[in-house]
């Protein structure tokens, strides 16, 4: 056995701790039932107002993916390489993410610069275009 101020100090730091912990404990403890909602005598799971969307809307994506396209394929002569390449990687990551909003799949992120890409970010607009996201807006 301990010296008893040592056990005093460490009945202290649990009782600390077991007060500090014990809002924490219960709100898990009551979390899956403060969904619960009796409506007409029936227990019903009421909606979680406070989820937040994992990503966009596929409509958004949309928009930017036809506005970063659209600079994509009009950069002119004379555009700093900086700056082509952040509209290029822009793009890229648009369309990254419209597969992923969509469940397809994608080789984007782990091809490096070069025809492989640029090959594989055709596919990718082929497919896109045949979920019905248009790439260019006089595109059918």
């Amino acid at each position: 056995m301990g010296s008893w101020p040592g056990q005093v100090l460490i009945a202290a730091l649990g009782l600390a701790l077991f007060l500090a912990l014990r809002p924490a404990v219960r709100r898990l403890a009551l979390a899956p039932w403060r969904r619960l909602a009796v409506v007409n005598g029936c227990h019903r799971v009421r909606p979680h107002m406070d989820a937040v969307p994992d990503r966009r809307p596929i409509e958004v994506i949309a928009r930017e993916a036809r506005r970063l396209g659209h600079r994509f394929r009009e950069t002119r002569h004379g555009v700093s390489f900086a700056k082509a390449e952040g509209v290029r990687r822009a793009y890229d990551e648009v369309l990254a993410e419209a597969c992923g909003a969509l469940g397809l799949a994608h080789l984007l992120a782990v091809l490096a610069d070069g025809p492989e890409l640029d090959a594989e970010r055709r596919r990718v607009e082929r497919l896109l275009h045949v979920w019905g996201l248009q790439q260019d807006d006089d595109a059918a």
